[in-house]
């Protein structure tokens, strides 16, 4: 199974700990799946070299887990930092896997690993970053391939 090309959007938002996605039991989708929510910039990056276009930015608000999936749409919840090796290996290999993947990746880092200090850029070329705002309705979804 190619996780890369299950992609949906955010259908709703139940609370401020579970959204559903339009991608279900038909699409693959299982229960300790990742999946990012992005937007996607309508800037395009271009090949400095060749000016071939590379594609669209893509800018990560969070990471979500499959908690519970239906023919047509899923449940999912923000994963759990940190798990107990009793609850990881209830949970599974993947969702574990999953889970320090969000983790190492987030959006919000929190992870010392992480440097926050700044780059030596030139500055007459910084474009800025867009303000992402919350999850809503309609953000596009992508399940990611986790590595082990």
């Amino acid at each position: 199974m190619n996780m890369e090309k299950i992609e949906g959007k955010v259908a709703k938002i139940l609370d401020e700990y579970s959204i559903v996605i339009n991608v279900g039991r038909d699409k693959d989708v299982v229960d300790g799946m990742v999946f990012v929510v992005f937007v996607q910039s309508d800037d395009e990056i271009k090949n400095p070299d060749s000016g071939e276009v590379l594609g669209k930015l893509e800018h990560v608000k969070d990471y979500v887990f499959v908690a519970h999936v239906q023919d047509k749409f899923s449940t999912c919840v923000a994963g759990e930092k940190e798990a107990s090796s009793r609850e990881a290996a209830s949970q599974g290999v993947q969702t574990l896997s999953g889970a320090m993947m969000a983790e190492s990746m987030s959006a919000k880092p929190r992870s010392s690993k992480i440097s926050t200090e700044k780059l030596n850029v030139n500055t007459s070329q910084v474009t800025g970053v867009p303000q992402l705002g919350p999850i809503s309705v309609g953000d596009r979804v992508r399940a990611v391939e986790i590595s082990e």
